[in-house]
């Protein structure tokens, strides 16, 4: 006789749901009071008045991200409310008009009530802006976070080589606060045929004669396509081919009297990530544009004030990505029984999670590290060394770093299973996505990481990174770190030994091995940022769980040879490190 199966009993299917409720009920509402670690670092890089002095309204933030805008980005990322393209009114006048469901503005009133982007209009913010980004990337992408970016760099672009004239004009409104009130800015420098060889560009702009030049041609991948003003590179009649050819030139959506300027966008792209953000193709029929600067200068305005500014928020966003992964996942293995335990008790769920909390806080070390640099450049005090680090570090970061996210995100959907996989059961698909557009933004890897190489071989950058990690390792002097230190800075010298190698090699040797090398230098970086921050935590007398990072970060990254079977230490380690959020 054969034997049927009772079916599951009601009372365990409830277990099953209230189980998943209790995790989703546990997911903070404040994403900045339960960062411990975040706020360790404020406290080394601000100081503690400017730290106390900010804490308020960071904590107020923090509440808005993890209610408010994270719940309307939820709904905006519905596939039925994405933006959408209305090229003409209803009594058939051109208008090129995005449209955005209501969540959209929903999110964006308190992000910029927050005065994210009112912070640039005084040097020295970098630190405490880089950290309102970080926090509103723990809601994804959800729409605003490019916008946010791209004005950053229009901003600085504008306080550095504006005319007096255009800033008048055109900074008020890029760094107000008042949602209605406040525009958004974008950058096009990408065309179908070159990608990332800017230098193939072919948008020709054409002087008018009264301070305004005409810009003609298509642009292939417009992010921020209802930008009300557009940073876009075109080339001047008879200018030279390539880079050098190249200037730099504001376009506002609305000319003065308040007629649409001369473009037109040709379609929404439907991208893997960033669904809530319209990106498109964009033509320009003489289009009346200002120029930034000097034409002959566009190349190094673009790349200086323009790139390395969204390199470094792209490095931070990717930090938010990752940080807000880990809340979910961990919350989730806390809550979420399988085989009549808590998943958070297996050694393999703890070790995911483990290698998620770890990326997350190298990739805020070295990002922390890289905003200080940029505060002390705008403030005038940095060293020829910080800023030759600044250049060489804002792209060895922001390649390395979102690689970083992208795997550690998809650690998390292992975590949550099969239901890692579902858009609507939580967040981490969104992530995900956002996660893999954040790799190829302003930068795809391979072109980082040849810049990387173009830096060292025709700079000598790397000298003054080594330098400078070399001065970090030397302000160490806790006893307790002695043996930690020694083994990152024979990381260092290791590092040093390498690029010298790759430089004396022919150039197809060293373009076959710069992306390894460049790995080597962000681990390397990141170790001793993260021991910076462990010697510091101890000089406070906090109490501090880095050292475990450390040395988890150093066996993953750094010791090829390290063996985790032979490692007595290596279960307590993981409990030890994944026992608190």
């Amino acid at each position: 006789m054969s034997t049927i199966s009772s079916p599951p009993t009601l009372s365990a299917q409830v277990e099953g749901r209230n189980q998943l409720a209790a995790w989703r009920e546990s997911i903070p509402n404040n994403f900045f009071t339960i960062d411990a670690n975040l706020q360790r670092l404020l406290q080394m890089y601000l100081g503690e008045a400017t730290y106390h002095g900010s804490e308020a309204a960071l904590s107020d933030f923090g509440t808005q991200v993890a209610t408010v805008i994270d719940a309307a980005a939820t709904i905006n990322d519905r596939p039925e409310n994405h933006p959408r393209l209305d090229r003409w009114d209803g009594i058939g006048r051109r208008t090129e008009n995005i449209e955005f469901h209501p969540s959209y503005h929903t999110a964006g009133r308190p992000t910029y009530a927050s005065g994210i982007l009112s912070l640039q209009q005084h040097p020295g913010n970098a630190t405490l802006q880089g950290i309102y980004f970080y926090l509103l990337m723990q809601a994804g992408e959800m729409g605003h976070a490019c916008p946010i970016v791209c004005t950053m760099g229009m901003i600085r672009t504008l306080q550095t080589v504006g005319s007096e004239t255009l800033q008048q004009s055109y900074l008020p409104p890029l760094l107000a606060s008042d949602y209605d009130r406040k525009q958004t800015a974008s950058q096009y420098l990408t065309e179908v045929q070159g990608g990332s060889d800017v230098g193939a560009n072919a948008v020709v702009a054409e002087n008018a004669g009264d301070g305004s030049w005409r810009l003609t041609g298509e642009k292939w991948f417009c992010s921020v396509a209802n930008a009300d003003q557009m940073l876009v590179t075109a080339r001047p009649l008879n200018a030279p081919p390539g880079t050098r050819g190249l200037g730099v030139f504001l376009l506002p959506r609305r000319l003065p009297d308040g007629s649409l300027n001369n473009f037109r966008i040709r379609r929404l792209k439907t991208k893997f990530g960033t669904r809530t953000m319209a990106t498109a193709e964009m033509d320009f029929e003489q289009a009346v544009a200002y120029p930034l600067g000097n034409l002959e200068d566009g190349i190094h305005i673009v790349t200086e004030l323009v790139l390395d500014t969204s390199r470094w928020a792209n490095a931070l966003g990717s930090a938010g990505l990752l940080r807000r992964a880990y809340v979910e996942a961990w919350h989730f293995a806390q809550h979420r029984w399988a085989f009549g335990h808590p998943i958070a008790e297996y050694p393999l769920v703890a070790e995911a999670l483990a290698e998620i909390k770890i990326d997350a806080g190298a990739t805020l070390a070295s990002t922390m590290r890289l905003s200080h640099l940029i505060d002390r450049i705008d403030m005038g005090l940095a060293t020829e060394q910080e800023r030759g680090v600044h250049r060489l570090l804002v792209n060895i970061n922001k390649y390395w770093t979102s690689v970083q996210a992208s795997l550690s995100i998809r650690r998390a959907q292992e975590i949550l299973g099969g239901n890692g996989a579902i858009e609507d059961f939580s967040i981490i698909p969104r992530l995900y996505r956002d996660a893999v557009v954040f790799e190829s933004w302003e930068g795809s890897h391979n072109v980082l990481c040849l810049q990387v190489l173009r830096d060292m071989r025709k700079y000598q950058l790397h000298e003054h990174l080594f330098a400078y990690l070399e001065q970090l390792l030397t302000e160490i002097t806790a006893h307790d770190l002695y043996d930690l230190r020694l083994a990152v800075n024979r990381k260092l010298d290791d590092a040093r030994q390498q690029v010298q190698t790759l430089l004396n090699a022919d150039a197809n040797f060293q373009q076959t091995h710069i992306r390894r090398l460049v790995d080597k230098l962000a681990a390397v970086t990141q170790a001793v940022c993260l021991l910076s921050e462990t010697a510091w935590e101890l000089t406070q007398a906090q109490e501090t769980e880095k050292a475990d990072w450390l040395e988890f970060f150093l066996n993953r990254t750094l010791r090829p040879q390290y063996d985790p079977l032979q490692d007595p230490d290596y279960t307590a380690r993981l409990q030890r490190i994944t026992a608190r959020l």
